[in-house]
């Protein structure tokens, strides 16, 4: 059972004023995911044993969500996720419901479906904003996406559904923007421990953040 456990020596050793602590009232499925957060079908990177879960909440049409994956995420990836210390899943949404029809995070639901989101994760970022066939085009581009069962997948109603359910998952988390990363780490007892990093944040002020993490028990 996830207990609730506030970060107070954390918080305050690192002067971290939007960072926030919170952990479940019930078991999820996969309990080091923490609360109010459903294990679907989701972008991930890094090992499923990994003792610290980064849940990145992004949208595609967010300047500083970009720019995050441009300059500090690839260092993040080599330092913690490629090395077995995080597992990384990414929650794509909006604060504005009426984005869930934008066609980016259909495309986005659909190149996922193939397995290559992270191989045009910056072609996502580059279309977003754009009428459907300039997104769907754009990404079919890439070597990497099988056009013609991305065209498949986006006339499925349940990749519309898919979507849906991410903004539902968003509205849930009650997070105030993207880019917000939770940050949980599971300890030995169980307890689900989490941090939350919202907003544009230099690299040092996240490394910080997961490294003191990683020195709790």
């Amino acid at each position: 059972m996830v207990r609730r456990f506030l970060l107070l020596w954390l918080l305050a050793g690192l002067g971290i004023g939007a960072a926030s602590a919170a952990e479940a009232a019930s078991p999820e499925p996969d309990p080091r995911l923490g609360p109010a957060f459903a294990r679907r079908e989701r972008p991930v990177l890094g090992s499923a044993t990994a003792p610290i879960v980064v849940i990145e909440v992004s949208s595609f049409r967010c300047a500083h969500c970009r720019d995050f994956h441009e300059r500090i995420f690839p260092v993040l990836r080599s330092r913690y996720v490629d090395t077995g210390k995080v597992q990384w899943v990414v929650l794509n949404a909006s604060d504005d419901p009426s984005e869930q029809f934008a066609p980016i995070f259909q495309v986005a639901r659909c190149a996922l479906r193939q397995e290559k989101y992270w191989e045009v994760k910056e072609r996502l970022f580059e279309a977003a904003g754009r009428p459907f066939s300039f997104v769907a085009n754009l990404v079919k581009k890439s070597p990497q996406i099988e056009g013609g069962a991305l065209d498949q997948c986006l006339g499925e109603r349940g990749v519309r559904n898919a979507v849906a359910a991410d903004f539902a998952e968003y509205a849930r988390l009650k997070v105030q923007g993207t880019p917000t990363f939770l940050i949980r780490k599971t300890g030995a007892d169980g307890r689900v421990v989490e941090t939350t990093i919202a907003g544009a944040q230099t690299l040092d002020y996240f490394q910080r953040v997961v490294d003191e993490l990683l020195k709790t028990p």
